[in-house]
This record gives structure tokens, sequence and C-alpha cells, in this order.
């Protein structure tokens, strides 16, 4: 029995098996059939017209308010193709329209929104229709509604309600185009920020989307049982901001950064209308170092890219307070030149003479993925999974740094095949986390450059009256700006400003020497000012002093300032005469 019940099972797993296969095998659509391949997992269209488009409940999307990088798109090749397209909305009284590119409504014909449909054409029942497709490509399909367009180009779908305002949800959605004898041309939708609702907070997210890079590299993203409850899904080439600073963009962040500029696609984006990039390389660097302190680096590149350059002002391993990095788009056909304006990382000039390490990192695919208040991943969920799809190479590294939030760092790149970079509710709650990887990187050999600038040396002194100060070969006693100047050791000005400030000092006068005779005194007066110190020789502080004795006397005298002066006096103390003798005859 324990045998045959074994067989038992083996073959209803084996029939449940055939009958899965054989429907991604017959399977004819995009849209739910690629975002949710599990039947018991509701992955919801999330339309909303919520503004500004950084606000904290998403943004809004596929609405009359959405702008261009927050519509639904679909591409048609030519006019022989045909849209087929269904609906499940989760509640009814709303409608949609599609519209060109430049906002005209090319569907329906009278131009007014329609009502989604409820039944009929145009409205997908269940789970299985919706992944089956239209029945003209598949008879266990929906019956669709059809948009033969009169011109090739970009429409989008644009759904509506009243009042304008909150969002509405569409359970199974299609949207299908075909070619000639119904031939499906996957990877025609997308959009710039996808807006999902999962059925409950704790839905794990399974689908795949296709980010497409400006320099036309395509990678996926497996998310991986991702539970992000709604979630807008933007890539774009710098993470969470576009400051200038790359190591500051792509760091995660508290609040909604996050923004759009790269097509994210459902399946493999159509290689014919949106063509294969190929990786590139770096030709030639040259550096010009002039003596106004600007670094110009100058790259020679085969393809369009992104360069990142790091100059080491601080030797010290790693990237230090005062080291620089400039990233900046360089493009083939001509050379890109990036410039350095001469200040390390805290604003202060590098001085003439400096040792800089330069390091040079050119990437192809530069790919961020920065997701807000994605809070209930679970504890199972092992990150994100990216393949490099279009042209072939290696597997991107992943990488993150959530050091802001207190989270982990990894920039030397993840490549498990499990997943990478998760977190958890505290992490991600209303926040933003960014994950970045480039599909090729080539990192040169660090360029060694003796940095040379003109330089300005100020310099600031302070005498007192009636002294002197040797500057560039010359003795100065007036306040006021000097200059020197030269040539430094890497051909460079050098020049010196000299502030010099008088300061005023103390006028002291003891008169000329004096002579008295003996048993007589004499008061030396160096003259009062009570901000005025004193010292006498024989110690004595007051501004006068009685003596009798021969000899000199001097006096030192200080003032607020701090300048002294010093004058000096002789004191002779006459002897008196002896007894006069008488002379006898």
């Amino acid at each position: 029995m324990k045998f045959w019940g074994k067989i038992a099972n083996l073959k209803s797993l084996f029939l449940l098996l055939s009958s899965f296969f054989s429907l991604m095998i017959q399977a004819e659509a995009e849209g739910t059939r690629e975002l949710q391949p599990e039947s018991n997992r509701n992955v919801r269209l999330r339309l909303s017209y919520s503004l500004p488009v950084t606000n904290n409940d998403g943004g809004p999307f596929a609405t009359p308010v959405a702008p261009p990088e927050y519509r639904l798109w679909v591409t048609i090749g030519n006019t022989s193709e045909i849209v087929y397209f269904g609906f499940k909305p989760e509640s009814p009284n709303f409608s949609f329209v599609i519209k060109d590119s430049t906002g005209t409504v090319v569907y329906p014909a009278s131009g007014t929104p329609v009502p989604l449909p409820t039944s009929g054409n145009g409205y997908i029942s269940n789970y299985n229709q919706a992944v089956y497709g239209p029945k003209p490509i598949n008879a266990a399909g929906y019956d669709p509604l059809t948009f033969s367009p009169n011109y090739a180009g970009n429409f989008y779908f644009e759904f509506s309600w009243t009042p304008a305002s909150g969002q509405r949800y569409i359970t199974y959605w299609d949207i299908t185009v075909v070619g000639s004898g119904n031939i499906e041309k996957k990877g025609r939708l997308w959009s710039k920020n996808w807006q999902l609702q999962m059925g409950n907070n704790n839905d794990p997210f399974t689908g795949v989307m296709y980010p497409y890079t400006n320099d036309q590299i395509t990678t996926s993203i497996h998310f991986n049982g991702m539970a992000p409850a709604r979630f807008t899904v933007a890539c774009n080439p710098t993470g969470v901001s576009n400051t200038g600073n790359f190591i500051i963009d792509r760091k995660s962040v508290a609040g909604n950064y996050t923004y759009p500029e790269y097509k994210i696609f459902v399946n493999n984006p159509d290689s014919i209308l949106f063509p294969t990039g190929i990786l590139g390389g770096v030709d030639s660097v040259v550096t010009s170092n002039q003596c106004d302190g600007h670094l110009n680096i100058t790259l020679f590149v085969n393809k369009p890219g992104v360069a990142n350059i790091i100059l080491q002002i601080n030797p010290a391993p790693g990237v230090q307070p005062e080291d620089i990095n400039l990233t900046d788009s360089v493009y083939s056909g001509y050379s890109t030149t990036i410039v350095w304006n001469g200040l390390n990382g805290l604003g202060d000039s590098v001085p003439s003479g400096t040792i800089i390490e330069i390091e040079i990192t050119y990437v192809n695919g530069l790919t961020h993925l920065p997701l807000y208040d994605v809070e209930y991943s679970a504890s199972t969920w092992k990150g994100f999974i990216v393949d490099l799809i279009r042209p072939q190479g290696n597997k991107p590294k992943v990488f993150w740094d959530d050091s802001n939030l207190g989270g982990s760092i990894n920039l030397s790149g993840c490549i498990d095949t499990k997943g990478c970079h998760s977190w958890g509710y505290s992490l991600g709650d209303e926040n933003s986390i960014n994950t970045w990887w480039f599909a090729v990187s080539t990192s040169l050999i660090p360029i060694e450059l003796l940095y040379k600038r003109s330089e300005k040396y100020e310099h600031v002194y302070t005498i007192c009256d009636g002294d002197s100060i040797l500057i560039g070969g010359t003795y100065y006693k007036t306040g006021g700006t000097y200059y020197d100047s030269a040539i430094n050791t890497l051909g460079c000005d050098s020049v010196h400003i000299h502030h010099l400030a008088v300061k005023p000092s103390p006028i002291v006068d003891l008169g000329p020497d004096v002579v008295i005779c003996q048993g007589e005194s004499h008061t030396f007066d160096a003259g009062y000012n009570p901000d005025y110190t004193y010292l006498w020789n024989n110690n004595q502080t007051s501004h006068q002093i009685t003596v009798s004795t021969t000899g000199y006397y001097s006096v030192s005298v200080t003032n607020r300032e701090q300048c002294t002066r010093t004058d000096e006096v002789y004191l002779f103390v006459s002897p008196l005469p002896g007894p006069l003798q008488i002379k006898h005859n």
C-alpha cells in the first residue's frame, strides 16, 4: 500500500507539473502572466491620482495627472501590428483611453473615456485567462478588445474616475502586441515607474522585471519573494538622488527619495525596437594640470557609459573625507573631459606638490533600484537575483550602502545565486533602500600625479611703532600690505601676501643726565598714564623714582598693546669740597 501510495502521489505530481508546464507553454500574454507567476498571489496594478510624484503614497500612476515617466506604455513597431488587451477591475465605475505620445486620444474613436469592461470583450474573469492571453492567439484565453494603430510609436493607457483622487486597482490584466499571423511581440509593455499592490502585506512578490538602461543594456531583476505590500519600481543611473556626488547619491536614506529614468519591461525588451548595446572600454586617458589649480581628466571611450573617478588626496587606504569622487557620463566618438577644481573633500585647496593617485572605473549598464517603504520582507527572503540579459556577459555583482540607516554595506559586490541585499521591517519602514549593479566595469591602472598649482600664501604680522620687520629682503616700519612672489619648484607662481599692522608704542622721556651734590636727591619721572606699567632697573614699579646715588637709571614702560619703550639717564653725585686749609707765611 505504501509503495502504490507513493506511485499515486508521483502520478498526481506529474499531472500537476504537466498541467503547469502546458499552461506556461501555451501562454501568450504580457501582464499578469509575468508579474504574478503564482496564482494565489494577487499582484494588482495600482492606479493613482496621488501628487506630488514624491509623496509618501507612491505618487501618481497611469492616470491623467501622471507625468510621462509615470504612465503605462506600449510600443508599436509598424501599422500591421495589433494590440489585444483586457482587464478585470477590482471595482466598477472607472474608465480608460489610449493616447499617443503627444497626448492625443487614439482609442476609442469617439475620444471619450469608456468604462473598463465587467463582462464580454476585454473582461478577464480569472487568473488562467490572464495567463493564457487573448483568444485570437490562444483559444483558452479571454475575448480581447483590440487597438489597431495608424502609425508606429509609443502609446499609453490612461485610467480615470470621479472624483479624480485616490486609487483604483486592476486584479488581472493583459496588454499583448501581435504582428502578422497573430505572432506575439514580447517586450513591448513598459513603464518607468510601475506601481503595484500585493493582496496582503506579507505576500511575497516573485515577479521579474527588465530595466533597459540609456546605454542599451538589459538586466533582469527577480524579486525573489520580497514582501512589499504597496510598492513602486523605478530604476535610474545614480540612486536615491542625482546631486552629482556619486557616493552620497547611492546611499539608502530615510524618507521617499526615488526617481525614474529607465524603461522597465515585464519581458526582455524587443531587440528590434530596443537594440542591444555593446560592452565598451576605455581607449585612453589624458590628464592636464594647469597652474590655475584645475585638473582636467579626458577619457576616450568606444561607447557611452559612466566614468567614476576617485582622487586619493589622503593616501590612507579606502575613501577618506579629503578624497574626491567625480562621476559623469562619457560618450563615444569624441573625448569627455571631467574637471576637478582643486579643492579636497573638506573644501580646502590641495597644496602644490601633493602626490595624488587617480582611480578610474568605466561602467556600462549602471542600474540603481531605490525602493521606498518596503518593510514587510520575510526573514526567508535572500534579496534580489540580478542577471545580465543583453548583451551576453558575466553575472553582475550587486552592491548596497545602508550605512545612513544603520544597515550593512557591500561595496565589493555580491553574486550569490540565491539572492543579494535583503532587509527587514525596521530598515525598510518609510525609508528608501537602494541597490545597484552594472553590466561591466573597466578599472584602469591607477594614475599617480604630482599636483601643481599657483599658490597664494597670506601672512599677518604685528609690530610696535618704532620697530621694523624684514619682508622679501626689505625692512618695513609702516603698516600696509606688501607682496613677494617667486616661481615654485613645479613652475607655477608662488605669491606671498604680507599684512603688516603697527601698534602704538608708549612715549617715555627721562630728560638729560643730571648732576647733584652729595647729600641731595633727584626724582626721575617717566610720565604718568593709568594704562601703562613701569619697571625701573632698581625694580621699582611706579612712574617716578627718587635716587641719590651715582649711576645709570632706566625704565621700561609697557602699554595695553604690549608695546614697550625704554629710556635711560645718568645721575652724577658730585662730592662736597673738603675743609679750607690756612697757609702761614
